[in-house]
């Protein structure tokens, strides 16, 4: 079963494992992050699966995304699922290495 919504700067699918969240833009502001937030919102409350965020499309992501994601990953665990991040640019994967976050955020 897989369903797809778009909306503004996201689109979401519901697989079967995972929630996918893509993003439609390359670049990060006020609005783009607000509505991550309720997308990641969404695929915590509304499903029961691993969540897999695809971010090839930013070469960096500006501090407030990472805290973001960060306790994003943790409050996923809680609940014994994982937040994956997908395709990740060398500047991203080294943030995530320096600080020892491999165990928290999954990498593919």
């Amino acid at each position: 079963m897989e369903y797809s919504r778009k909306y503004s700067y996201f689109e979401i699918r519901k697989k079967a494992k995972a929630v996918e969240i893509e993003p439609l833009l390359s670049e990060i502001n006020d609005q783009v992050l607000g509505e991550l937030n309720s997308v990641l919102a969404m695929a915590f409350y509304e499903t029961n699966r691993h969540v897999k965020l695809e971010i090839s499309k930013f070469e960096t992501l500006p501090f407030p995304v990472i805290e973001k994601l960060i306790k994003y990953a943790l409050d996923l665990r809680e609940k014994n699922r994982v937040l994956i991040l997908s395709k990740p640019r060398p500047p991203i994967r080294k943030y995530i290495k320096t600080f020892s976050l491999e165990e928290l955020i999954l990498i593919l």
